[in-house]
């Protein structure tokens, strides 16, 4: 008889845990969602991408055109310089001694030009004077015994050889140097004073100016560096205009085009509002990202524009666009791969996915070219917990 009761007491426990089962399966609450319809777009094309601010030439690399030793250096980083403005200098000794030699050897090129091309002084004009009509007297009555047969041939020619010498030197005296001579004195002043010029502009780079007028995003020099020619030892970049540089996806660059206007955001500045105008567009894509690189060019007055900062663009094509869409969000994708949302059905209190295809991105919205008719409720938020035929209670 003992034996019986306990048979019982084990069947009614497992009847009881059942039953409790049961009513726990039954009990179970349905997942909280959020559901949004199929929005229909009947509005103008909108381009939207994100972009980075930069500036709207390459900023200039600033170096010094001679080597040296750094003796100051200016500006500091974020400073705000103007064109012409001194940035650093360098030490100058010895590029001023290299200009005072180069001035003195062209000081002595220019007296032998001079002297070159001068008539003799009035001293030296009048013995030559004297020479040269003494030498004409003698060479006048040598020749008359020479052409009387009364002279040998070889003592005529001394006489013509010095006649002739003096008459050439009585020329020099009186109109100076042998052309050619005074070509050459020329050519030598010439050259000196081309050393000046290459001494006196090394002498002025030991100098840097700023080439144009911006912030400075880079110092890479201090005072006591030595610092070689050409290399770059400030960045400066001008801030008014700048340029966003953003990617505009494949399926857009259609709609774009050179001069269109551009509305640009940035989230660092409270997601305040800027105006500004596309200035290129590149023809080819970026091979990782299917992109074309678009810069639109947006004025900074107020400096408030930052190089590096993140941008949101949207322009505004003025192309009619319908279509149906849904948030990016809501699209998922299956284990094949295809695209599909999760579809709330009121009657059934249900969920069911239906795959779909998408077409281009429309701001943050998807847009839908087949698989919904467009009085659908979409799954918007919860979607990534649900499975086909799952009990759902939407919520606001």
């Amino acid at each position: 008889m003992k034996f019986f009761r306990n048979i019982l007491l084990i069947l009614s426990i497992l009847s009881l845990a059942a039953c409790g089962g049961e009513k726990k399966q039954e009990t179970r609450k349905p997942l909280s969602v959020r559901v949004s319809p199929v929005k229909q777009v009947d509005d103008t094309y909108k381009i939207s991408a994100s972009g980075v601010i930069t500036s709207q030439d390459n900023p200039s690399k600033v170096s010094f055109m001679v080597s040296g030793r750094v003796i100051k250096a200016i500006p500091r980083e974020g400073d705000y310089v103007r064109a012409g403005q001194v940035l650093a200098e360098l030490e100058a000794a010895d590029y001023k001694s290299s200009l005072d030699k180069a001035n003195a050897a062209a000081d002595m090129a220019q007296a032998a030009y001079m002297k070159a091309k001068s008539p003799a002084r009035a001293e030296q004009l009048a013995q030559a004077k004297i020479a040269y009509d003494r030498a004409a007297d003698e060479y006048s009555r040598m020749k008359m015994l020479y052409d009387n047969k009364s002279l040998a041939p070889n003592d005529f020619e001394k006489f013509q050889a010095a006649y002739e010498s003096a008459k050439q030197q009585y020329d020099m005296a009186k109109t100076g140097a042998q052309p050619e001579d005074k070509a050459q004195a020329k050519a030598g002043y010439e050259q000196a004073m081309a050393y000046v010029s290459i001494a006196r502009k090394a002498l002025n780079d030991t100098v840097l100016k700023a080439p144009v007028s911006g912030f400075v995003t880079k110092r890479l020099c201090e005072a006591g560096e030595t610092i070689q020619a050409g290399y770059p030892v400030f960045e400066i970049s001008p801030l008014d205009p700048v340029e966003v540089n953003a990617g505009i996806a494949e399926t857009d660059i259609r709609f774009a085009s050179v001069g269109q206007a551009a509305q640009v955001s940035v989230p660092a500045l409270a997601d305040k509002k800027f105006s500004g105008t596309v200035r290129v567009i590149n023809v080819s894509a970026d091979p990782a990202t299917r992109t074309y690189m678009t810069r639109i060019t947006v004025p900074n007055p107020d400096k408030i524009l930052r190089l590096g900062m993140v941008a949101e663009i949207t322009i505004d094509t003025k192309q009619p666009f319908k279509a149906m869409t849904v948030p990016l969000n809501a699209v998922l994708r299956d284990p094949q791969g295809a695209a599909i949302v999760y579809v709330y059905y009121p009657d059934k209190k249900k969920a069911y996915s239906k795959q779909v295809e998408t077409g281009s991105v429309y701001g943050q919205e998807a847009v839908i070219k087949s698989g919904l008719k467009g009085n659908e409720l979409i799954v918007i938020a919860g979607q990534n917990k649900l499975a086909d035929g799952l009990d759902v209670s939407p919520v606001k």
